[in-house]
């Protein structure tokens, strides 16, 4: 008799709710208060999970096309001005491009968005095109929703926010509850007569081993290990105690059944991958570091001119891609105990250094958090603010995305898997033993990051309070300089200030030598 399946899968295949593009127009100042030649732009979105290449994406009025190009990130804005200092003059921000050559307004009446040179979204006004009956002055007009067509429109207060509006899109891991963790076991299984639970466990090449067993008191569960649909293993024993013993196994992903013979309950299932540890390339040869010496420039300054030696010795540093980052967060951030794991911010977990996302789907897997959140000053991954890793740390998932990109505040709720971090709906609270580093990472990138440099960022500040997305700030200065003194440098900090060193040939100041915090910022918190 033909058995049930029973996927064990909770998940979301997630796709754009456009049937145009995942990249759609989301903003167009094509009347600009003070000067159409300087001050117009288009302003696009990513309505995707993936970050999006952008060369073969151009953009077109009646008359002329424009070639787009760098990368926009998921769920994320990207503006194309017609003149940099014209778009700066507004916003006090800098476009991702500029040049644009469109006519806009002035004749253009339309823009369209072309993927290889095929139409894939179109916006509007003032009669351009059959449908359409947007018309505005000295304002912007921008995308309400991920829809298509005139209803999806409509003109904003003023002229514009910079790369930052009301779209949204949900790139939040899916979870796969049919996907086994090498060595992880799951518990409390149960399944009537005629039905049987599917699972999968990767392999990875040069394993030695893979050993699959079913463990239980009641019922009868019979295991089968599979690869590509061939049957490698089945005891077909009594009971619901099984094993499954396979030597130099095929990489592969290996189907993992149990199937119910008679009906069970509470049977776990544990499969184990024994394979050599795969460990990251070499960081970069170190320097030599002599605090007299590197800081010989700010020693003995204070106040602005302390600020402009320590952001001297820290900019131009060595930058690496957002993919180089996983390595270097694995060395950076390697535990002392164990060199196969990494120490995660936040809750001081270790964890593999393999269970990461992207070959994870886990909610207890680690991402690359952007401590000084990349929607404050720097959404672009060409920015090098974005792959700074004296503020990248290693994160679990799920209170990566309870911090989002809030500010840095006291209160709010306990996080439940996060004992000691509290949030609310605009800031995040570091447990007490990081809340110091917290304080320092983003006293770094505010010296670090004063927009005199050819970084592609602007001039990051810490300002009081909370702040909004799409500045170039985060709050708050004076809880941040209490979290510092509360909490003192610790030798995990210096150790990793150093790794860093080695690669980015560059080191956070307040970790060398704190008392320079004070000398900034003291002054703003009477």
């Amino acid at each position: 008799m033909k058995k049930n399946k029973l996927l064990l899968a909770i998940g979301l295949t997630v796709t754009s709710p456009l049937a145009l593009a995942d990249v759609v127009l989301s903003e167009v100042l094509y009347d600009a208060p003070n000067n159409d030649t300087t001050e117009e732009y288009v302003e696009l979105f990513n309505a995707s999970c993936n970050a999006i290449n952008l060369n073969d994406y151009k953009l077109q009025d009646n008359g002329v096309t424009y070639q787009l190009s760098g990368t926009i990130e998921p769920s994320s804005y990207f503006v194309v001005a017609r003149n940099a200092n014209g778009y700066q003059g507004l916003f006090n921000q800098s476009p991702n491009l500029s040049n644009l050559s469109l006519s806009l307004g002035n004749s253009g009446d339309y823009v369209k968005l072309l993927k290889n040179n095929n139409t894939i979204d179109t916006v509007a006004w003032e009669g351009g095109l059959s449908g359409w009956s947007i018309s505005t002055r000295n304002k912007s007009i921008h995308r309400t929703s991920l829809s298509a067509g005139n209803g999806a429109w409509a003109v904003s207060s003023n002229a514009g926010s910079h790369l930052s509006g009301s779209l949204t899109y949900n790139c939040a891991p899916v979870v796969d509850d049919s996907k086994l963790k090498n060595n992880q076991a799951k518990t409390g299984l149960s399944v009537t007569r005629g039905n049987t639970l599917n699972f999968t466990i990767d392999v990875p090449a040069n394993a030695s081993k893979l050993d699959v067993s079913i463990a239980g008191n009641n019922g009868d569960a019979d295991l089968i290990v599979s690869l590509n649909n061939n049957e490698l293993c089945k005891p077909y024993l009594h009971g619901s105690n099984e094993q499954c013993e396979l030597s130099n196994p095929t990489a592969g992903t290996y189907s993992v059944d149990v199937d119910a013979y008679t009906s069970f309950s509470n049977v776990s299932l544990l499969a184990k991958v024994t394979a050599p540890v795969t460990t990251p390339p070499p960081p970069p040869p170190s320097g030599d570091y002599n605090y007299d010496v590197y800081y010989q420039s700010a020693i003995g300054k204070s106040g602005a001119t302390l600020k402009s030696a320590l952001n001297a010795l820290a900019k131009d540093h060595v930058r690496f891609s957002y993919s180089q980052a996983w390595d270097g967060l694995g060395y950076a951030d390697e535990d002392p105990n164990n060199t196969n794991n990494v120490i995660l911010l936040y809750t001081g977990r270790s964890a593999p250094k393999t269970n990461r996302a992207g070959m994870s789907n886990s909610q207890d897997a680690w991402n690359r958090e952007h401590v000084w959140a990349k929607s404050h000053g720097f959404p672009s991954s060409g920015q090098h603010a974005y792959t700074d890793f004296h503020h990248l740390r290693p994160a679990d998932v799920s209170v990566n995305s309870a911090r989002g990109n809030k500010d840095f505040l006291n209160g709010g709720s306990e996080i439940g898997e996060a004992p000691g971090n509290f949030t609310d709906s605009d800031s995040f609270k570091a447990a007490d033993t990081v809340k110091g580093d917290v304080a320092r990472m983003i006293f770094y990138m505010d010296v670090r990051y004063e927009g005199n440099d050819n970084s592609g960022t602007p001039d990051l500040s810490i300002a009081n309070g909370t702040t909004r997305t799409g500045v170039a700030q985060l709050g708050d200065l004076c809880t941040l300089l209490q979290w510092h003194l509360d909490d003192p440098v610790s030798n995990w900090e210096r150790r990793r200030n150093s790794r860093i060193f080695e690669w980015q040939k560059n080191r956070n100041p307040f970790i060398d030598n704190p008392q320079w915090a004070t000398e900034l910022y003291q002054s703003q918190c009477p």
